[in-house]
């Protein structure tokens, strides 16, 4: 653990990415780190004729430890050195959280929460983690939200819904869709709220969201959030227009999504690898369905800030041990 307190230190923090697999059959999922290996390929073939660089670093996906908690995606997220699965799956809920520590690659038990729930919406600021819903609104209304600070490793219910409010949350579908500086977004019946715990006060933002993150994966890096929309299409919007949010394209990908038929992709997922836009993707039509395609790209900002343009730097894909996956998502650590 040392070499990874020293790597923190002097700034030299490693990304790692994993990737966790649902299995045909299997309760619970499967993890898998993904690892640089010396490679001696440079090129790689997608369904198109045109070819890319493949990963000059290699890759290998090495299993990790198992006793993995039954999680979901959209409660899963990652501070730092350790993933943070937070609650239980839909129908079975739970105040427990399980916390991997991406160093030793082993689980622990973290403190419950005040609350047990299932498929709660999670996200993270400034290293706490905040969470909504999984439980039921009339009897817990006033443990609605809570957060934790992941440095005293404690839990915080944050002031509940008015009664008006509380009616809408409990008739209507709704879903966290960011928190920024302590603030949350919430979209309730397609219309969009913002929440100050602080203050308890919730506004109206918008009629109608046009929340494309319900609709896609996406991924905050350096206060700029990016999309891969069901459709296949590499977007993004910056944090400070957030209320008046403009979405645009990321500029010089067109390769990438034509060649590589990223639209026609069953599912997609978006990290965060040191700075640089890491896309995976996989196809519901190969078979066997055992592997998983990578996209890395390099991200510079226009001198107006009003455009971003994407760099490919490598296409390569990475094959799993299993006959074949339901679905997968990945997480990427600092360590």
């Amino acid at each position: 653990m040392q070499i990874y307190k020293t790597r923190s230190q002097i700034g030299t923090e490693e990304t790692c990415v994993y990737v966790c697999l649902q299995l045909h059959n299997q309760p619970y999922p499967s993890w898998f780190s993904v690892w640089a290996k010396p490679n001696n390929q440079t090129l790689t073939k997608q369904r198109g004729k045109i070819r890319f660089k493949k990963d000059p670093t290699g890759n290998s996906v090495v299993p990790t430890p198992n006793h993995s908690p039954r999680i979901t995606s959209q409660s899963t997220v990652t501070v730092g050195p350790e993933i943070y699965s937070i609650g239980g799956p839909r129908e079975e809920p739970s105040s427990s959280v399980w916390i991997l520590d991406c160093r030793s690659h082993t689980w622990r038990n973290g403190p419950n929460m005040t609350a047990a729930r299932e498929d709660p919406c999670v996200f993270t600021d400034h290293g706490k983690i905040y969470v909504m819903g999984g439980c039921k609104i009339d009897e817990y209304s006033a443990r609605l939200f809570e957060v934790f600070d992941t440095k005293t490793q404690s839990w915080t219910v944050l002031p509940g819904p008015g009664a008006e409010l509380r009616i809408l949350l409990t008739e209507n579908n709704y879903d966290l869709v960011n928190v920024i500086d302590e603030k949350f977004f919430v979209v309730i019946n397609e219309r969009e709220y913002t929440y100050e715990p602080k203050y308890g006060t919730w506004k109206l933002l918008r009629g109608q969201s046009d929340s494309i993150e319900l609709e896609g994966a996406t991924i905050w890096i350096k206060d700029v959030l990016y999309c891969c929309t069901y459709y296949g299409d590499l977007i993004w919007c910056d944090s400070e227009d957030h209320e008046g949010r403009e979405w645009r394209e990321i500029k010089g990908l067109r390769r990438l999504l034509d060649d590589c038929c990223l639209r026609s992709a069953s599912e997609f997922a978006v990290e965060d690898y040191g700075g640089k836009l890491m896309v995976m993707w996989g196809y519901s039509d190969i078979k066997p369905k055992n592997k998983i395609w990578y996209a890395k790209i390099s991200l510079e900002r226009s001198s107006n800030g009003r455009e971003i343009w994407g760099k490919i730097e490598c296409v390569d894909e990475l094959t799993f041990p299993c006959e074949s996956y339901e679905s997968f998502y990945c997480l990427s650590a600092s360590a």
